[in-house]
């Protein structure tokens, strides 16, 4: 029995779709090339450089000038946790060459980003409607070294709770202007969000949805507690914008540290509104 395969007339192609889906996932290959490649660049850059990254730190050793009086109390986010407090860190080692390593492995690990630069270097696994770039035969996934270690992502999560809280410990700080002075600057407010853009992303992270539910590996109400069951499912209508916060949060804390860099080298000031004066 023959079959007419032919499409109806004014039926639409099936290739228009395919084709704009291949172009949408070369567009976010190219895109995540760029950025992980200037972020990689910049933060090396900015761990070997070791300076203008604490204007408090840097107002105290007489290399920051104040035409007001006043030092905003702002801490590179690259910087945070403040080892360089420690009276036994010595001042030529780079506090950031330790400090990367641990919000690069969360972020690198996370299960979006694996997504992401599984496509942009290796082309696979592909998307939807795209035809796989680079097909391999002997592709295993994550079975090998080094990508199982992709799979201590949830234990990196533990690290990365310990910088949010500092996050907002800096943020706090960020108010502060010195000599009893407080207020609200450019600078308070890039913190404020590069603050709470780092929450939601590793707010919205699959392991940390897998921790507040539980450590269980199947959902049931006979097995969590009410307020368990809550905050799973919010944590869980967060997850579906991970990847918006994954994106975000890697821009503001690239642009929070730059506007501090600037500001400590002098090539900026920040501008800022002071409320109370003590």
């Amino acid at each position: 029995m023959a079959i007419n395969t032919a499409p109806r007339p004014g039926a639409p192609s099936d290739t228009i779709p395919s084709v704009k889906w291949q172009s949408a996932w070369n567009f976010e290959r190219i895109h995540a090339l760029l950025i992980f490649g200037l972020f990689i660049l910049y933060g090396t850059f900015r761990a070997f450089e070791n300076n203008y990254y604490d204007i408090p730190r840097m107002f105290e050793a007489g290399n920051f000038l104040s035409a007001d009086g006043t030092v905003p109390h702002l801490l590179s986010p690259y910087y945070s946790p403040p080892l360089h407090h420690l009276s036994f860190w010595p001042a030529f080692l780079s506090p950031s060459l330790l400090l990367l390593a641990f919000p690069g492995s969360f972020r690198f690990s996370c299960y979006f980003c694996r997504r992401t630069y599984y496509r942009a270097v290796f082309g696979t696994p592909p998307s939807c409607a795209a035809k796989e770039v680079m097909k391999r035969s002997n592709y295993t996934g994550e079975r090998e070294f080094p990508f199982y270690l992709q799979n201590l992502h949830r234990y990196t999560l533990y690290f990365i709770m310990v910088f949010v809280f500092f996050h907002w410990l800096h943020l706090i700080e960020a108010f502060n202007f010195g000599g009893g002075k407080y207020g609200v600057g450019v600078g308070t407010l890039i913190c404020a969000v590069d603050t709470v853009l780092l929450s939601l992303y590793v707010g919205s992270c699959h392991s940390f949805r897998h921790l507040v539910g539980g450590i269980t590996n199947k959902f049931s109400a006979s097995t969590r507690t009410m307020f368990e069951a809550k905050v799973w499912k919010r944590v869980s209508k967060l997850n579906e914008r991970h990847g918006t916060f994954f994106w975000t949060s890697l821009y503001s804390v690239g642009l929070y540290d730059f506007y501090v860099r600037s500001v400590a080298s002098g090539a900026i000031r920040d501008l800022h509104v002071i409320l109370i004066s003590r």
